[in-house]
C-alpha cells in the first residue's frame, strides 16, 4: 500500500500534526510506504518528518496553478499512489488529482474547527468535489452529522485524532518566567476562534487569590487584526510582567513539561490536539465545552462554558487550588487518551479503512 498525506503547510497546527503523524506512524508499517506532500508552504513540522517518508513540497501559488498539479500527478505515477489522504482545505488539490488519476483513492479527513457555527459553513464547492472523495474522515461527532447530511460522498467515518504519547519524565523543561506551581500553557495558534482574550481576562481575574500565576501563550500568528487585539490586551497595566506570548516552537512537549495547568479557552473547536498533547503529558487541564472537548475530558479534567471568563477562572482557581486533585485527574486522563488517541491505537483503524476502499 502506498500512501500520500496532503496537506497546505507544515506551519505548527492540529492538521498539521496529524498530517505528519501519520506519515511518520505509516512509515514504520510492514507493507506499507509512506509520503507526504505540502502544497503551499513549508514550516517547522518539516523537521519532524522521519527520514523514511518521501517528500514533496509543491510550491503552489494558486488555486488552478496547473504546474503544481502536474508535478504532483507526476509525483503520484512515478510512486505508484494508491490513496490520497487529503486533510482540509487541500481537498481541491486532491480532486484534481483524483479527475486526471480516477483510479486513485481519496480519502478527505475534516478537521474544522468551527463545530458550533456549522449552520454558517461555506459547503456549494465542497459540496461539488466530495462527489470524488472515496471516504470522509471527521474529528468529531458534529462533524460526521454534517458530512453525512451535507456532502456527497457515501462513506463518512468519525476517526479520533491520534497523538504521540511520550513518557513525561524524559522531557525536559524548558526555562519560562514565573513561579513552578503556577504556570499555565495556552497551546493555541492566534486565531479568532482561539479566544485568547477569554483566557487573559480569566487569568487576570485569578490573581486577585493567586498572584503568583502567570500565563505563557504559545502558537503562530499572522500579524492580523486579532493578533494585535490579543496584544493589546497583554500592554494594558501589569500583565506584561505576568503574560508570556512565545510566539510558535518546535519543543512543545519541553514548554508542557515546564508548566503547571493546560489551557483551551476556544468559543469553537473540531477536536483540538492541544488537548491530546496536554493529557499525553500528564498536565492538568482546563477547558471550555466545545467541539468534542467534553467528551475527551469527561470528570479528567476541568470544562467551563465558552465566552465565559468568570466561569472559566473558576476552573482555573479550582485546579491551582488543589494541585493533588488536579494531578489525579491528569493521570487518569493520559491513560485514557493513551488507550483511545494514542497513535499507535488509531494507526490500525485508519489501516482498516485504507483496505476498505477497493
Amino acid at each position: 500500500m502506498r500512501v500520500l498525506q496532503l496537506i497546505d503547510s507544515l506551519h505548527p497546527g492540529g492538521a498539521e500534526r496529524v498530517a505528519v503523524s501519520y506519515a511518520n506512524a505509516l512509515s514504520q508499517q510492514q507493507a506499507v510506504d509512506s509520503f507526504l506532500c505540502t502544497t503551499r508552504a513549508e514550516g517547522d513540522l518539516k523537521d519532524q518528518l522521519k527520514e523514511e517518508v518521501g517528500y514533496l513540497y509543491l510550491r503552489k501559488t494558486s488555486a488552478y496553478d496547473m504546474v503544481a498539479l502536474m508535478k504532483l500527478i507526476r509525483f503520484c505515477k512515478r510512486n505508484q499512489i494508491g490513496v490520497i489522504h487529503a486533510h482540509t482545505t487541500s481537498y481541491f488539490t486532491a480532486t484534481l488529482v483524483k479527475v486526471f488519476m480516477p483510479r486513485m483513492k481519496l480519502v478527505w479527513h475534516d478537521h474544522y474547527g468551527k463545530s458550533e457555527q456549522l449552520n454558517q459553513r461555506p459547503k456549494g464547492f465542497l459540496k461539488w468535489c466530495s462527489r470524488y472523495f472515496d471516504q470522509i474522515l471527521a474529528v468529531n461527532e458534529q462533524l460526521t452529522t454534517w458530512a453525512e447530511q451535507e456532502l456527497r460522498c457515501p462513506k463518512v467515518s468519525y476517526l479520533k485524532n491520534a497523538v504521540p504519547i511520550f513518557e513525561p519524565e524524559l522531557i525536559n523543561a524548558v526555562e519560562l518566567p514565573g513561579k513552578s506551581g503556577f504556570r499555565i500553557l495556552l497551546l493555541a495558534n492566534l486565531r479568532k476562534q482561539k479566544d485568547h482574550i477569554n483566557a487573559i481576562m480569566a487569568v487576570k481575574k485569578i490573581r486577585e487569590d493567586f498572584p503568583e500565576v502567570s500565563l505563557h501563550m504559545l502558537g503562530m500568528h499572522w500579524d492580523d487584526d486579532y493578533f494585535r487585539s490579543v496584544m493589546m490586551h497583554m500592554d494594558q497595566a501589569e500583565e506584561r510582567e505576568y503574560i508570556h506570548y512565545h510566539g510558535s516552537q518546535q519543543n512543545v512537549n519541553g514548554y508542557i513539561k515546564a508548566c503547571d495547568l493546560g489551557l483551551l479557552s476556544s468559543n469553537s473547536e473540531g477536536l483540538p490536539m492541544a488537548l491530546l498533547e496536554y493529557a499525553a503529558m500528564e498536565l492538568p487541564v482546563v477547558c471550555t465545552t466545545v467541539g468534542q472537548c467534553k467528551q475527551v475530558i469527561q470528570d479528567d479534567g476541568y470544562t467551563a462554558k465558552a465566552e465565559d471568563y468568570a466561569a472559566l477562572a473558576e476552573k482555573l482557581s479550582e485546579a491551582l487550588g488543589d494541585p493533588l486533585k488536579a494531578k489525579m485527574k491528569a493521570q487518569r486522563l493520559r491513560e485514557r487518551v493513551a488507550a483511545e488517541y494514542s497513535i499507535q491505537t488509531i494507526i490500525p483503524k485508519l489501516l482498516t479503512v485504507y483496505g476498505r476502499l477497493d
